[in-house]
């Protein structure tokens, strides 16, 4: 059985960057059976981050993040205040998943419209 994942975050960098600490950052993660369960709570989990966070960058049409830009903190090793960002991740099996086109147009056009340039 598969299982699904939507993971939020919460942390100094974007949720693609997988640094070996990156589930650190981990805030909240929801598992489902159901592809299109998930698929329904990455839809409403992304829309509440567009209208609370005024920027927002995506990767893979289901790694997103969202910040706004007085959020930041004191970082003392580095000496610097830092960017705060909330991401969210959708995964199958563990993995980063990647969408059908025909998903990213019933499930992810608002997320979408975030689009930057792709991973390489």
């Amino acid at each position: 059985m598969t299982e699904w994942t939507i993971i939020k975050t919460k942390g100094e960098y974007e949720p693609w960057w997988f640094f070996e600490d990156w589930e650190e950052t981990i805030l909240d993660r929801f598992r489902f059976n159901e592809k299109e369960e998930a698929f329904k709570k990455y839809k409403i989990v992304a829309e509440e981050m567009i209208q609370n966070y005024p920027h927002h960058a995506l990767k893979k049409q289901v790694l997103f993040a969202a910040w706004n830009e007085e959020e930041i903190e004191y970082c003392e090793d580095c000496e610097d205040d830092i960017q705060t960002f909330h991401g969210l991740i959708l995964m199958e099996d563990g993995k980063v998943y990647t969408p059908e086109p025909e998903e990213v147009n019933t499930w992810f056009s608002e997320v979408a419209a975030f689009e930057t340039k792709p991973i390489d």
